[in-house]
């Protein structure tokens, strides 16, 4: 049965603000809190924001008769081929921006730090985040505004609301307004890439969750982590917040894109 325009409006901006809301959960509640309690409270509120995440994105699909597997991210025999695709797309946009920082002066992290417990430890925390986050924006939250404004719309939309939830990186007093804009452009534009891989891919998770992962994974393997680590130059060589970020989810796009349409025509 179709549903009104207005409740389906009504329930994204409800489904958009509960994200907001358990995203912010982390920093917010550790703020209260210093040394190895700031610790504590930062991974059980860390681990608490997938668990939140899973029962709300379960509970809006429930309420109109659908499940989580239904947003695209059943398994089938296609599923193994989407990781793959997503992956390299993933490990090649990142490269970009690696070998643009590594060439041009840009700041690494020092070769000792890459370290086995690094790798561990970006593994737990970056393959929830890709799941869920995707679950959430591509797998929810995209479809639901494309059924109210159409596809192009939703994409802009959905990867703005996407930038914006990401404002914790920033916001502090006197965060340089520039680096501010850049970082915000830099994570819609990956919103918009992630977008449209999804619907290039016949509306699955699993190249975006995939390109998400191999994203994160090189991007704090590789990188420090800026603002929490100072680095030089972030607007230009900094991942995800300097000007060379744009390159990378560019030709990642150009990748997936090609990828995709290969296994289309075969």
């Amino acid at each position: 049965m179709k549903r009104d325009p207005g409740y389906e409006a009504l329930m994204i901006i409800l489904f958009m603000a509960l994200m907001l809301l358990i995203v912010e959960m982390s920093p917010i509640l550790s703020g209260f809190f210093s040394g190895e309690l700031y610790e504590l409270v930062a991974t059980i509120t860390f681990l608490a924001t997938f668990v939140l995440m899973y029962l709300v994105i379960d509970a809006f699909a429930r309420s109109e008769e659908s499940s989580i597997g239904r947003l695209g991210i059943s398994i089938d025999e296609t599923t193994f081929h989407d990781m793959i695709i997503g992956a390299v797309a993933g490990t090649i946009a990142a490269s970009v921006v690696i070998l643009f920082a590594f060439y041009f002066g840009g700041q690494l992290r020092p070769i000792e730090q890459m370290t086995a417990d690094l790798l561990v430890s970006e593994v737990i925390i970056t393959a929830p985040t890709a799941v869920f986050e995707e679950l959430a924006h591509r797998g929810y939250i995209l479809p639901h505004l494309e059924s109210l404004a159409g596809k192009g719309r939703a994409i802009i939309i959905g990867s703005l609301f996407f930038s914006l939830i990401h404002f914790s990186w920033w916001a502090t007093p006197g965060f340089p307004v520039h680096l501010i804009l850049i970082f915000t452009f830099n994570i819609f534009l990956g919103g918009v890439v992630l977008s449209l891989s999804y619907y290039w891919s016949g509306r699955r998770l699993w190249v975006p969750i995939s390109f998400h992962f191999a994203w994160n994974m090189l991007a704090y393997i590789i990188f420090p982590v800026y603002p929490r680590v100072q680095v030089v130059l972030p607007e230009i060589f900094q991942i995800e917040w300097g000007l060379t970020t744009i390159a990378g989810f560019l030709i990642g796009l150009s990748v997936l894109f090609g990828l995709l349409s290969s296994r289309k025509r075969e």
